[in-house]
């Protein structure tokens, strides 16, 4: 099962990536990945070996203080990094990706313009990495987490998120913006899951029900066999 979860900050991404990779851990059995640091200055990677410490305040700053074209470099070798070739996991779930890139890349980072000497337009560098991704694993699994504006202004108010892209004057642009790359996307499958009025137990079980029908022969023997030894 490969996933790709994506939506604006405060929607609920990181909350339900979680979540999926606790179910498909107990329904599918075998191992799971889920990457989760594509959202500038949160980068920290650490795939070989045990999971390490965060980055620090000053470590997050300092990523902040880097020049668009250093962030640039690091987030587009950071995803050809976590193309699904290189996963050994049975189930790969990465949270944000490519599309939080062209989403926040050219208003919150500076890069990713028309002119940008990597790829040019940052929407456009995403279908080509989408492409590739499709390439290694066709089975893929796009996920739009949805909120809208009123609800992600009050979680954004209620519990703020250090270092935080997304201001309350950015949401409605934001979203739309999320809106478009979801659209515009070229994987076979997606689905959308609205986190506005649900429980976070709701939207799992929604989310559960509509990956069902797309797990791979693989997947579904991995389930059998789940179910068989209880």
């Amino acid at each position: 099962m490969n996933l790709i979860i994506a939506g604006c900050e405060y929607a609920g991404t990181t909350t339900l990536a979680k979540g999926i990779a606790e179910w498909a851990r107990r329904t599918l059995g075998g191992t799971q990945e889920v990457h989760d640091h594509f959202k500038i200055p949160h980068i920290a990677c650490y795939r070989n070996g045990p999971a390490a410490e965060p980055l620090t305040d000053e470590e997050l700053a300092h990523v902040m203080s880097w020049t668009p074209k250093m962030k640039e470099m690091a987030q587009r070798q950071s995803m050809n990094y976590h193309m699904p070739n290189n996963c050994e996991a049975d189930d790969y779930i990465v949270v944000g990706f490519h599309i939080e890139d062209s989403v926040y890349a050219a208003t919150f980072f500076g890069y990713g313009h028309d002119k940008e000497p990597q790829g040019g337009l940052r929407w456009k560098y995403a279908r080509h990495l989408e492409t590739a991704f499709m390439e290694q694993a066709p089975e893929t699994i796009l996920v739009y987490v949805k909120a809208s504006e009123e609800v992600i202004a009050e979680r954004m108010a209620a519990n703020p998120h250090p270092f935080s892209i997304v201001k309350k004057k950015d949401i409605e642009h934001v979203l739309a913006d999320f809106e478009m790359e979801f659209q515009r996307s070229v994987f076979n499958t997606k689905i959308e899951v609205d986190t506005s009025e649900a429980t976070v137990e709701e939207n799992l079980a929604e989310l559960q029900e509509a990956i069902k029908p797309h797990l791979t022969i693989e997947d579904r023997r991995r389930m059998l066999v789940q179910g068989a030894i209880g």
